[in-house]
């Protein structure tokens, strides 16, 4: 739906020549270039762009509000980035040669569209985390509790070693070790589920948040 609106801007303004739309953290969402461009890194620095001029704003001490647009013109591509949504921008690439009749406001119109339609993907693709989050942290939790399992195992062949193995030491400290080691390893999927619980319910907020 996103692509189609794309096109869409493109038919409407022939002169543009590629479109990209990306989200303030640098993740494009919707291109026209082609994979062999490193699409991340265009991300990056589109993001960064917008990041500097906030910077420079601050400063500079100039009150500092979410920008309209930002117009970069060089001798052969004149580029525009606009303001969508709160989180999402869309930047717009024209031969610099063909630019001289081309009016903003005739693209006006998409924009609220656009924005919408980013908004709704983006939920969609939160959401697409939040299970991959939760399927991550099933796996992980089954993996601790085979550990558990696994420490249990071990400390009843621990208590059930006779006296003579016990004088001996070595497969009593050989069950030891392997009972330390599987504890750290679960210790770390513990922290891990943790982490990951938390990034889930984060997600689940800006999901609701984008609900309202």
């Amino acid at each position: 739906m996103v692509f189609k609106s794309i096109e869409r801007i493109k038919k409407a303004i022939p002169e543009i020549v590629h479109v990209a739309m990306f989200y303030n953290n640098g993740t494009i969402f919707n291109t026209t270039f082609e994979q062999e461009i490193n699409i991340p890194k265009v991300g990056e620095n589109l993001a960064r762009m917008l990041d500097r001029f906030r910077r420079l704003y601050e400063l500079l001490n100039f009150e500092h509000k979410d920008y309209k647009k930002v117009i970069l013109e060089t001798e052969d591509v004149f580029t525009i980035v606009l303001k969508l949504g709160e989180e999402s921008n869309i930047a717009l690439f024209f031969k610099a040669g063909d630019v001289k009749d081309i009016n903003i406001s005739s693209i006006q119109r998409y924009l609220k569209r656009i924005e919408e339609l980013i908004d709704m993907d983006k939920k969609e693709l939160l959401l697409q985390d939040v299970l991959s989050l939760e399927s991550e942290i099933k796996n992980l939790e089954s993996e601790l509790t085979n550990k558990k399992e696994r420490i249990g195992d071990l400390r009843f062949q621990l208590k059930a070693l006779t006296e003579e193995e016990r004088e001996k030491r070595e497969k009593e400290s050989d069950i030891i070790k392997k009972i330390e080691s599987i504890e750290k390893e679960s210790n770390s999927i513990e922290q891990e589920i943790s982490q990951k619980i938390s990034k889930r319910d984060s997600l689940r907020s800006e999901i609701e948040h984008h609900s309202i």
